[in-house]
């Protein structure tokens, strides 16, 4: 099992090495298509000389090739090096990302887990209570959820929470300056709003599982055995319908990581979302390229680690082969 393991994994960090420059080859040229580049941001039109402009382009690279700068860009990624933001007091790149990284990564452990808690149990009840009104109840809500846009849900909460009722501060820019107790109330809305679309979609997945799963000739026979409904419900039942939901949790990864970059610059939360939305304001293509090649790269690291709990989970699938 452990050398199936080992193998897998190789096979799996090889084959993300090409997807990972065909990433890098796409968001180059999306950068780049882009009308205006980093001396734009930087200088008014009409403020500068032409001479002073090509100067500054020149400094940059940016009179080059794209082929040319795209072969540089990579060189350096190679060599591990994610390049020198333009912006941001020319920082590192790499500096930048470990020191927005952790905020996002609070965040986003929070509400997944959140969201997990509350969709997991209410699926199963759902299902074992199928057309009951709290499956019905459930079932509009999850369309709901699903349905609303994240970001009208964080203004609605803003306006709701911090301008009417004074509760809840509207922005975060504070909250890594308090202690944990204090820090609690800048997690609250930014954590709502991204668990709750989240809820919706493991709800509605749970309830199908396990509704595949009630029906089927196992659960009869261990009812016929005598054994109680909750040992039916959680040796059987549940076991079986969460096999799908490994999958679906590791997607969602990935889904919660891209709608947190609306999210932390609507809370001015200081993670990658907002570092990845001020690159862009900028035209920081270091720091632009550098934010999603590590999302791309966290993406394929976890569907690793998704296919390996898989077979932990569901013992009749193989990673040889």
């Amino acid at each position: 099992m452990r050398t199936n393991v080992v193998g897998y994994i190789v096979r799996r960090v090889l084959i993300g090495i090409p997807v990972l420059l065909g990433l890098t080859v796409i968001m180059f040229g999306l950068v780049h298509l882009a009308p205006g580049d980093p001396v734009d941001a930087f200088i008014s039109p009409g403020l500068a000389d032409p001479a002073t402009i090509a100067q500054m382009r020149h400094n940059l690279g940016l009179d080059k090739p794209l082929p040319e700068q795209y072969l540089i860009y990579v060189g350096h990624l190679l060599r591990g090096d994610l390049g020198t933001a333009i912006s941001f007091n020319g920082q590192s790149v790499w500096h930048l990302i470990q020191t927005h990284a952790g905020a996002t990564i609070q965040l986003q452990v929070i509400s997944l887990v959140l969201a997990l808690v509350i969709a997991i149990p209410l699926g199963i009840l759902s299902a074992l209570r199928q057309y009951s009104f709290l499956d019905n109840t459930t079932t509009v809500g999850a369309f709901i959820g699903w349905a609303i846009p994240n970001f009208w849900l964080a203004l609605l909460l803003q306006f709701w929470l911090s301008v009417q009722l004074h509760w809840l501060p509207a922005i975060s820019t504070d909250q890594a300056t308090q202690p944990f107790p204090g820090r609690i109330k800048y997690f609250i809305m930014p954590v709502i709003v991204l668990a709750f679309p989240s809820v919706a979609y493991f709800t509605r997945f749970m309830r199908s599982a396990m509704l595949e799963v009630v029906h089927q000739d196992y659960m009869t026979t261990a009812r016929a055995k005598g054994l109680r409904e909750r040992i039916v419900v959680s040796r059987h039942a549940l076991r079986n319908a969460f096999i799908p939901m490994v999958t679906t949790i590791g997607l969602q990864v990935a889904h919660i990581l891209s709608g947190a970059v609306i999210i932390e610059q609507i809370f001015a939360w200081p993670g990658l979302g907002l570092l990845a939305y001020s690159a862009i304001l900028q035209r920081d293509y270091p720091v632009i390229l550098g934010v999603t090649t590590m999302a791309g790269a966290f993406v394929i690291v976890v569907n690793i680690i998704v296919d390996i709990l898989y077979v932990v989970v569901d013992p009749r699938v193989s990673l040889a082969g």
